[in-house]
């Protein structure tokens, strides 16, 4: 009865094994090609599995900031306003009596693995506000506990932007960015996958560890030849001084062949 094949990648790759032993076994086989057949039969699913982990574990933060926008009160006790900062107008002075902070709209991008992106995460829209009293205390209006930081801030430094959400959403409206909008509003994340990128990491990992192995093996293997040459040549000195070449014992006048009286292996002289 024919013998049922098996997918278990266990089984598949024991077998495997067993027949890289049997061709080594029964054809002249060099070093290297011995050390390139382990190498490429364990790279590869190591490959894949390493492509998964850090896919996993491994991220690159960018921040991109979109729109500028100054917030401030024309004199103390008016409403909240504000203006989005254009490039050519950065050192533009402040339109408002009373200047209050300025709110960069930023976009944070999350790329997952190495050394190439397999999975993306746009993060929401961030807003953090750097108050003109204090610039190192920063808040993130469009976050959930907002008002946590917003009432932390006006008590340090009496600086009210409890509208300051609000005032930015219509300044980007104003400039027809409705989409920023959406994006704070919404609160979401988008997260993409690529598996054309997932197999490309896949790919050059296996590559980086095939290579890496072969030099391993071979570094091994030649590190081996060297010690086994030096041993030789230890227990041939030995002989020729008389003594036992495995313990260094003392064997003047003994005829061989015969036994080590100290370690009891035989030595054929």
């Amino acid at each position: 009865m024919a013998r049922r094949r098996t997918w278990n990648p266990i089984t598949i790759v024991l077998r495997r094994l067993r027949r890289i032993e049997r061709q080594s076994a029964t054809r002249d086989r060099t070093p290297w090609t011995k050390a390139i057949d382990w190498s490429l039969l364990l790279s590869l699913p190591l490959g894949f599995v390493l492509a998964f982990v850090l896919d996993a574990n491994v991220a690159r933060v960018s921040t991109e900031t979109l729109a500028t926008v100054r917030l401030g009160r024309d004199d103390r006790g008016t409403p909240l306003r504000g203006v989005i900062v254009r490039e050519d107008s950065a050192g533009a002075p402040w339109p408002f009596g009373s200047p209050l902070a300025t709110v960069e709209i930023r976009r944070r991008t999350i790329d997952h693995g190495w050394p190439f992106a397999s999975r993306t995460t746009v993060a929401p829209l961030e807003l953090p506000t750097v108050p003109l009293a204090d610039p190192d205390v920063v808040v993130d209006l469009a976050r959930r506990d907002a008002s946590i930081g917003l009432s932390e801030l006006r008590d340090a430094t009496d600086v009210d932007l409890f509208d300051g959400l609000d005032v930015s959403m219509e300044v980007m409206i104003s400039e027809r960015r409705r989409d920023l909008v959406e994006d704070v509003r919404s609160r979401s994340a988008v997260t993409r996958r690529s598996w054309s990128a997932t197999l490309a990491a896949a790919a050059t990992l296996w590559i980086l560890l095939f290579v890496g192995s072969i030099l391993a093996i071979r570094t091994i293997q030649f590190g081996s030849v060297i010690a086994r040459r030096g041993r030789r040549r230890s227990m041939v000195g030995r002989l020729r001084d008389g003594r036992c070449p495995f313990c260094g014992y003392d064997l003047s006048g003994v005829s061989f062949p015969k036994r080590c009286s100290e370690c009891g292996r035989r030595i054929w002289g």
